[in-house]
């Protein structure tokens, strides 16, 4: 594993010794920046509330390099904790991105702090990430970005393959410990429309903490329908202590400028042999979204939808929000 480490860190870099410099190296590059804003209201008649929000601020710096190279940095603006309950009171700054990237044919490699592929192609299909994150990355089943190295293979137009090792801590953590991440997925592309993926992570620790997804989507003109289905071994490697769940989403485009979208999420826990209960109750759970989204102008989305987080605990709560969310891209 460690020799395999080596030649993977080491790829980009040999690749770099080779390369050739560019007949055109004028090009600016590209700067880019997203930002997530808010209003909500707590529909629970007895804890009510009302707020303005900015959720994310992202702003980012990406130039090719050559034809073969690229480069890109992005700043992430927002909560250290979400799971805090005043993470939203302070606001801190992350490298999200920083990493060199080579493409030649077939093949796409990284190297540095890189967004992960595991739920990367069911973000991009959900389509709504500044209203709610998609479902891994919603309920912890990993960090939506890391320190590695990774390579993509795509031999034909049908199918992709894909390798990532990463330190497993997310964008926000150093790393702290010897174990790594080693993450594979592979996705198909059977018919027009028609999306498959699998992917499988797994932690080099004493008790592994492992997790198994699946994905399948269907896009026309003017419909999607996704689904995904994840089980995860040894939550934060304690050792049987294990989640897994569905989500489902769905949207429909009736005009250029409208669309209808509804997702629904389950969240469970296993029952320990000396539980009665499972050991994650409190957080296990189902969530609604359900709305309609706006885009005015090319660069900016606007959305009213309802929120919903139902704790199946026989005391949990239910917390329906009303929000007004606005995404803005540039």
């Amino acid at each position: 594993m460690r020799r395999f480490l080596i030649l993977l860190m080491l790829l980009p870099v040999g690749l770099i010794s080779r390369a050739q410099e560019s007949e055109d190296q004028s090009s600016p590059g590209k700067v880019s920046a997203k930002i997530y804003t808010n209003f909500n209201t707590s529909l629970n008649r007895e804890a009510p509330s009302t707020a303005f929000e900015v959720r994310r601020a992202y702003f980012g710096y990406q130039r090719n390099l050559d034809n073969h190279f690229s480069a890109e940095v992005k700043l992430d603006i927002g909560s250290i904790d979400d799971l805090s309950e005043f993470s939203m009171i302070r606001r801190y700054t992350y490298f999200k991105n920083a990493y060199l990237s080579y493409r030649k044919g077939k093949v796409k490699s990284w190297i540095g702090l890189f967004d992960m592929l595991q739920f990367k192609i069911q973000e991009n299909f959900w389509g709504y990430r500044y209203l709610f994150r998609s479902y891994m990355d919603e309920y912890r089943f990993g960090p939506s970005a890391d320190l590695g190295a990774g390579i993509q293979y795509t031999p034909s137009k049908r199918i992709s393959t894909d390798l990532i090792i990463s330190n497993g801590e997310g964008y926000k953590n150093p790393q702290y410990d010897n174990v790594y991440k080693v993450g594979t997925g592979i996705t198909f592309y059977p018919l027009p429309g028609l999306t498959l993926r699998g992917y499988y992570t797994i932690n080099t620790s004493e008790n592994p903490q492992m997790i198994i997804a699946g994905f399948i989507g269907y896009r026309c003109e003017k419909f999607r329908i996704g689904g995904e289905y994840i089980y995860q071994k040894n939550y934060r490697f304690n050792k049987d202590h294990n989640r897994y769940g569905y989500s489902i989403y769905s949207t429909y485009a009736f005009s250029e400028k409208w669309e209808l979208f509804a997702r629904y999420d389950q969240l469970y826990s296993n029952k320990l042999p000396e539980d009665e209960i499972p050991w994650n109750l409190a957080k296990d759970g189902s969530a609604i979204i359900s709305g309609i989204q706006f885009t005015p102008v090319k660069y900016l989305h606007v959305a009213l939808n309802y929120k919903d987080w139902v704790q199946y605990a026989q005391n949990g709560d239910s917390e329906p929000f009303l929000f007004l969310n606005f995404e803005i891209v540039f």
